[in-house]
């Protein structure tokens, strides 16, 4: 009888850990997928968060924004607005067309002294996808670049999923 309870402990114990995985996955998942390194000033931002929102096209192409963040955007209703001023903590905000062009980058970096600044032609977008509302692929910049004394390097790779911002 013992033998019996233990198993039957054991299975809701199994369902609990199944359920709980699920929820937590599902949770990572609404996030978007972000892993590599986006450094300022030799200090490594723990980006957590990868959405997308639409973008007016951009010389006649399909084209989206990217945003990439160290806390939960979920809720906010300008996360790109909210990234450029700090508010969403380590941000990286980059403009792209469905082909990879990418046209506008706010490098929003807590480490450097002059965090939100923007720059153009120094980020480029590699095995850009975009399916089902989502965006993937990888960015990258040729190295370190330098922003009047600032340092800064970026190269993740993503899947940004839209924003659930009302």
């Amino acid at each position: 009888m013992n033998e019996r309870k233990r198993t039957g402990s054991g299975l809701w114990i199994g369902v609990g850990v199944a359920v709980l995985a699920l929820v937590t996955g599902a949770d990572l998942h609404a996030a978007g997928q972000v892993s590599g390194k986006y450094l300022g000033n030799g200090q490594e931002a723990k980006l957590a968060h990868a959405i997308v929102l639409p973008h007016e096209d951009w010389s006649g192409e399909k084209a989206y924004t990217l945003i990439f963040s160290e806390k939960d955007p979920k809720g906010v209703k300008k996360p790109d607005f909210d990234a450029m001023f700090g508010k969403l903590g380590h941000a990286l905000v980059v403009h792209v067309t469905a082909s990879g062009s990418v046209f506008g980058t706010q490098i929003c970096h807590q480490a450097l002294a002059k965090s939100g600044f923007s720059s153009s032609g120094t980020v480029e977008a590699k095995e850009l996808k975009a399916e089902g509302g989502k965006v993937s692929g990888q960015l990258r910049t040729d190295g370190e670049k330098e922003f009047f004394g600032d340092l800064w390097e970026i190269d993740l790779t993503f899947e940004a999923v839209p924003h659930s911002g009302k």
